[in-house]
């Protein structure tokens, strides 16, 4: 594992964030692609080769090993355990607990599959060690954690070391936190918490709720150096993603609220940027998806690419999110299948080659990935590039292409491309699943190279040990069962069928789907039962029961099995409290593709006409609505609204691109056909940017930048309310930050006329292209940074402020070389020693943010902006 690789998602969050937005979830639908070479759909063997890579990299006691050529390594560690990151045998924390809780959302979301190929009984084992090392790095005193051990080795030490881990020797580094590494104990936390979820072990719930207390304690996070940088999105996301796993353990209201305030997700799912994984999580328990904003991204025939490091695993986790969604009609799995077909060779890059990235899983796969333990001979020097691995490391992932092009080599050496890790497989795993639940394709292998553990399909059932948590309240319980509809089930039964069932079809607010519902009066019935036909082959219904008793409250179901004659029955305990009416809704299958039959009230108990076939208990459920009251002042003339103070809901959130604090306000639009934001800048900035936006079933943003700032520092900025606009509008300033600037008052303009006391720019939609963008000449007489590395005489002028790269133009490319001079000046300063290496004229001209004060993270972060239109790159403008 080298440096530079780590930084291999930095740049995604930001580069997308406005191009996620332009396609909505219901056109998200890719031109299937037939498989077209044996073994390109066999998902059955991919899912059980995937798996191994975590056998490979077992570290401590490997009882549990399925290769025949790993044994017991680095026993002494002050806390043996866990898994090797990568190529080395340094293990950090936030990969490893993204790893963790990635494979265990997989066995979440596809547990069929696991358990049809056999290798629900694999993941466990890799699943539950995981685990056990989360609660042994865990120092908990009570439900009180002290510390956490989140590396052990050391980056730059253990690297230098090229050998079998089974020989590596000395004490190695053990890093511990006692706070503010949130970014990493709260992917403990998820992991702990998925593994309960599958598994049952209380353990893991106890030590998963301590973690998550810990965290919030500290939500501040921790960089791994240069190795793993998390700056870019914190540790927001991370707390997200445990809260979602958190409540699907507990149904802890708590939890899901917490999850509810989860980002909104503008990068693929990684070990650095949990945000999309939150996202789905949230749409599958609320129904609210407005958050996986990157899901529209997912579309097309070409090889998805996404970062030059680790691309092969990026496509892969972008399959798994695709195809999660899939579940739920937000996605299609043929973009994944077509996907897969890249990284099993089966079909060709741009380039026209084709490269089977999974070792072992055909002939002509990659043989020589960068990884100590499968080559502990032969180093990764260039010298040695002829000589192949010493062992098969079947199952993992390659790096793969450096480029959406295909550029790829199968060399030990080219570690940018070429080295595996715990977090790239995470990814393949879940997308071998995914695919298998959707395809059913293939079939397992029962011998493989040099493994010596198999796991058969149809082998011994693994029964987990589980421990019973009562839960308050027990409310929902749905049921599978065949039914004949018509008849009351007894006398204490009433039946509604028909115009008496009062069944109707509503647009849904979150995402334009048509749902169907039914509205009826309780009777005094203890418990209700709604019987469904599925008239689609949807396999799952799920949708929820609600009433008014002074607020709404509303209990859900999801993940209820379609008998096999296409009928469904769900029971709901009807409340003490509940109020003058019931309403059953059915979010999925959409409008047409389901019936709701009959409604049967049960004035005793609740017994559906058939025996039940399956039983599942859901418990504190979730009330999913919440309303914030908004309380206008007193209007400014007889058609304005102003809200100020309170009633603004003015509030600061921190970017998930930049780290950067912005202030937002949100509101209703209360019939207002236009809007003005008033603004006071307290610094010294010159303009001003932001946004507007509202769901209308999609995200719709409008954006402003370049807005000069008035002499007496206000700035009024004028937003036109689309006629769609949602329930809430809100507000956005992203340029200065925080106490920079302050949202005084939004006028609300009933008749559309917007006359703000200070100037005003009126605000038009953006449209992101990718397009670059091509700069002639830039003359500037601003002064010229100092350049760390080499002196020139005169000193260099910059010829296009931003093209750090020299190429004559400026795009995403300039933003990726200068991270990478950042973080490694040794290779990709002006004086390293890579080809592709910044020049000197290039970092004169990568000094764009307050130019003068030298290259850092805020010039990358600036060009960025500039590819999305947010800002130009003139002196004094960044």
């Amino acid at each position: 594992m080298h440096k530079l690789n780590r930084f291999k998602s930095a740049l995604i969050s930001g580069a997308v964030a406005l191009t996620s937005f332009a396609a909505p979830f219901s056109s998200m639908v890719a031109t299937p692609l037939p498989a077209t070479a044996a073994d390109g759909d066999n998902y059955a063997k991919l899912l059980q080769y995937s798996l191994y890579l975590y056998d490979a990299n077992m570290c401590g006691n490997n009882s549990d090993c399925g290769l025949s050529w790993r044994g017991n390594c680095h026993t002494n560690d002050e806390k043996p355990g866990g898994f090797h990151d990568a190529g080395d045998h340094v293990m950090f924390g936030q990969p490893q607990g993204y790893a963790a809780s990635t494979l265990g959302w997989s066995y979440y979301e596809f547990k069929d599959a696991y358990e049809a190929t056999g290798q629900g009984a694999h993941l466990k084992v890799i699943t539950d060690k995981f685990a056990k090392f989360f609660r042994d790095a865990t120092e908990l005193n009570g439900n009180t954690v002290s510390r956490v051990l989140i590396e052990k080795g050391d980056g730059d030490s253990d690297h230098a070391y090229w050998g079998a881990p089974e020989t590596q020797s000395g004490n190695r580094r053990m890093l511990w936190t006692t706070g503010g590494a949130a970014n990493v104990t709260a992917e403990y936390a998820a992991a702990l918490a998925a593994n309960y979820v599958n598994f049952g072990n209380a353990d893991d719930l106890k030590y998963a709720k301590a973690l998550y207390e810990f965290s919030k304690k500290d939500t501040g996070y921790y960089s791994a150096g240069t190795f793993y940088d998390a700056h870019w999105t914190g540790s927001s996301d991370e707390m997200a993603w445990a809260a979602g796993w958190l409540y699907l353990a507990t149904k802890d209201q708590g939890y899901l609220n917490d999850l509810k305030n989860c980002p909104t997700a503008y990068s693929v799912h990684s070990w650095e940027s949990v945000q999309l994984g939150a996202a789905i999580l949230k749409g599958e328990i609320t129904g609210d998806w407005g958050s996986a904003a990157e899901l529209g991204k997912f579309q097309g025939n070409n090889y998805y690419f996404a970062n030059e490091w680790g691309s092969a695993r990026h496509n892969a986790t972008a399959q798994l999110c695709s195809l999660v969604a899939a579940k739920y009609n937000k996605a299609d799995s043929s973009w994944a299948k077509g996907q897969m077909q890249y990284l099993t060779g089966d079909k060709s890059f741009a380039n026209g080659q084709s490269h089977c990235l999974v070792v072992g899983f055909k002939s002509n796969s990659s043989k020589n990935p960068h990884h100590r333990a499968a080559s502990p001979d032969a180093d990764a020097g260039k010298q040695n590039d002829g000589i192949q691995n010493k062992y098969l490391l079947i199952g993992a992932l390659c790096g793969g292409p450096l480029d959406a092009n295909g550029t790829y080599q199968d060399i030990r050496s080219d570690y940018q491309g070429n080295e595996v890790a715990i977090d790239y497989n995470a990814g393949l795993v879940g997308a071998a699943a995914g695919l298998y639940h959707f395809y059913k394709t293939g079939s397992i292998d029962t011998t493989i190279t040099g493994v010596s553990k198999i796991y058969p399909a149809g082998g011994s059932t693994i029964t987990p040990s589980v421990t019973t948590t009562t839960q308050n309240n027990p409310s929902v319980v749905t049921t599978t069962t065949s039914y004949n509809p018509g008849t009351p089930s007894d006398g204490d039964d009433i039946v509604l069928t028909g115009s008496s069932l009062n069944a109707k079809k509503e647009e849904s607010q979150t995402d334009g789907a048509i749902n169907n519902v039914a509205e009826f009066k309780p009777q005094g019935a203890k418990s209700v039962t709604m019987y469904l036909k599925v008239n689609s082959n949807d396999t799952e219904v799920s949708g929820g029961f609600g009433t008014w008793t002074g607020e709404w409250e509303q209990e859900e179901f999801s993940g209820v099995k379609v008998g096999a004659d296409k009928t469904v029955a769900i029971d709901y305990t009807v409340p003490s409290n509940v109020g003058a009416t019931i309403k059953a809704m059915v979010w999925w299958p959409h409008d047409d593709d389901v019936t709701i039959e009959k409604i049967v009230l049960h004035k005793g108990s609740s017994t559906p006409s058939t025996p039940s076939v399956t039983t599942t208990t859901r418990t504190n459920p979730p009330v999913v609505t919440t309303t914030t009251k908004y309380e206008p002042s007193t209007p400014s003339s007889g058609n304005d609204i102003v809200l100020s103070g309170s009633s603004l809901n003015a509030k600061k959130e921190e970017s998930q691109t930049d780290g950067a604090i912005n202030n937002v306000a949100e509101f209703k639009p209360q019939g207002a056909k236009s809007v003005t934001m008033y603004l006071k800048v307290n610094s010294n900035d010159t303009e001003v940017s932001g946004g507007f936006g509202t769901w209308t079933g999609e995200w719709e943003q409008e954006e402003f930048s370049g807005v000069k700032i008035n002499s007496d520092k206000t700035v009024a900025i004028d937003y036109k309310v689309p006629s769609n606009v949602g329930a809430t509008i809100k507000a956005m300033v992203w340029w200065p930050h925080d106490d920079d600037v302050t949202i005084e008052k939004i006028v609300l303009h009933m008749d559309g006329n917007s006359t703000p006391s200070v100037q005003t720019t009126t605000t038009t939609k953006v449209t992101t292209t990718t397009t670059k963008k091509v700069t002639t000449t830039t003359t500037t007489t601003a002064p010229v940074v100092t350049e760390p590395y080499v002196v020139t005489d005169p000193p260099l002028q910059p010829t296009i402020l931003g093209d750090a790269n020299n190429d004559g133009g400026i795009d995403l490319s300039d933003a990726v070389i200068i991270m990478q001079a950042l973080a490694n000046p040794n290779k990709y300063g002006v004086s390293g020693t890579d080809r592709h290496r910044i020049s000197a004229q290039g970092w004169v001209n990568a000094d764009v943010h307050k130019r003068g004060n030298g290259v850092s993270s805020n010039d990358a972060l600036a060009i960025q902006k500039y590819c999305l239109g947010l800002v130009s790159l003139q002196p004094d403008n960044v």
